[in-house]
């Protein structure tokens, strides 16, 4: 043997390629074999090279690891099945690329069939490669340029070509002594408006915060709260508008200021729950409603009826009335209306609390199967006793009617009794 046969280095040995298949899929994983094979690349398949006896594992994973190209054939049947073993194959060989550089062609992902890429049951690695389509695993032009590429070693990117050095003169200035831009021109300030969009932006966002702490409250908090802010309001109303020339409406304000410390008192300590709760609130606007008008010569209680039809024609009565005598300042209404089992002694003690000179009131019943009939009662608290009483039928005086006989009758009632000296 010559010295030059002697120094001559051996063969490199063949590119690789390891075939990973579902096993419906042997017939086109056979005929890419012999694709491959023809183009001077070292083939695997399992059917061939692995025999009975021997670890099937841990062949397949040194296989996997010393192999120069990993070509997975995707198809319908690879998409189907759930688990198989080619499923480790593939996660075998996307654990290898993390040893890779980037530049190095590896997987190498060959579809069978007519399986789309968007959306198939592969690693996410590989759809980062370009793949293949080579129906039923036979030889087309664009398989046949692949695997000549593979044979000779010509898969690495191009090298990057390095940027050209820049000229002498167009040097770049250095940024320490470039002189910085100029600075935009900013709009004077405070801009004209500025403070009244600041209030008014503050007040807006007071509001929300207050509108979302009163949505959190539950809601028997919210009614006693909104019941105590209006009988301040009243109570600052009353107490401010001319109080040293009026005495009786300052007595009136601090009456009512009494009644809203009395509620907030109330809601600190809480309040009964389900119709208990409409009781009192009613209970507590009758009783601020009565100390603001307290002193006025006549007292005007709630009319009320037995019945719903009773109580409808007392209520449409007792609304006209309303209208008749409330706008003057000689009257007072109680919005609190007596039972139906109240006395003279019941009517006449209302009229005390009220510091009134006479009290009206009313009642209605209805028999059965007629019309209701109300009873309407006037009363001198002074002297303790009953005036006049009349009764009015709605089969034949409607509320309108019987609100101005009513109150025609009472004036003259009234205007007949001699004023104490």
């Amino acid at each position: 043997m010559s010295a030059d046969a002697q120094a001559a280095p051996p063969p490199l040995p063949r590119p690789s390629v390891f075939l990973s298949y579902a096993s419906e899929d042997r017939a086109p994983a056979r005929a890419l074999r012999d694709t491959l094979a023809a183009a001077g690349l070292e083939v695997w398949l399992d059917e061939e090279e692995l025999a009975g006896g021997e670890a099937w594992d841990a062949k397949i994973r040194n296989q996997i690891r010393t192999c120069t190209y990993f070509m997975p054939l995707i198809s319908a049947t690879t998409e189907v099945r759930r688990e198989g073993y080619f499923r480790r194959e593939w996660r075998l060989a996307v654990e290898r690329t993390l040893d890779l550089a980037d530049d190095v062609m590896f997987l190498v992902p060959v579809v069978i069939d007519d399986t789309r890429d968007a959306g198939a049951r592969v690693p996410e690695k590989f759809f980062t490669v370009q793949w293949l389509r080579a129906p039923g695993g036979k030889e087309t032009p664009a398989l046949k340029e692949l695997a000549q590429k593979l044979a000779t070693g010509d898969t690495h990117a191009a090298p990057v070509t390095p940027l050209a050095p820049p000229t002498a003169g167009k040097a770049r200035k250095s940024w320490r002594t470039a002189e910085p831009p100029p600075f935009p021109k900013f709009p004077a300030f405070p801009e004209p408006g500025h403070r009244a969009r600041f209030i008014y932006d503050l007040v807006l966002w007071f509001g929300h915060l207050v509108h979302a702490l009163w949505g959190h409250l539950p809601r028997f908090a919210r009614v006693i709260a909104a019941m105590v802010i209006i009988f301040n309001l009243i109570s600052w109303v009353f107490r401010s508008s001319n109080t040293n020339a009026d005495p009786k409406r300052a007595k009136q304000a601090d009456e009512l200021l009494g009644v809203s410390k009395a509620l907030g008192a109330a809601g600190k300590s809480g309040v009964p729950k389900d119709n208990e709760l409409a009781t009192t609130i009613a209970s507590i606007v009758g009783a601020a409603t009565e100390a603001a008008q307290a002193g006025r010569p006549l007292a005007l209680v709630a009319f009320s009826g037995a019945g719903e039809a009773a109580n409808e024609y007392a209520g449409e009565v007792f609304g006209e009335i309303t209208q008749l005598l409330l706008p003057g300042k000689s009257t007072g209404l109680s919005p609190i209306p007596l039972p139906a089992e109240a006395t003279d002694s019941d009517c006449l003690e209302r009229g005390l609390r009220l510091k009134s000179r006479f009290v009206l009131t009313g009642f209605a019943r209805a028999a059965a199967g007629q019309p209701p009939v109300l009873a309407a009662r006037l009363y001198d608290v002074e002297r303790r006793q009953f005036i006049w009483t009349e009764n009015y039928d709605r089969a034949t005086v409607d509320a309108a009617t019987a609100a101005q006989r009513l109150t025609l009758e009472a004036k003259q009632r009234i205007a007949s009794i001699p004023k104490e000296p």
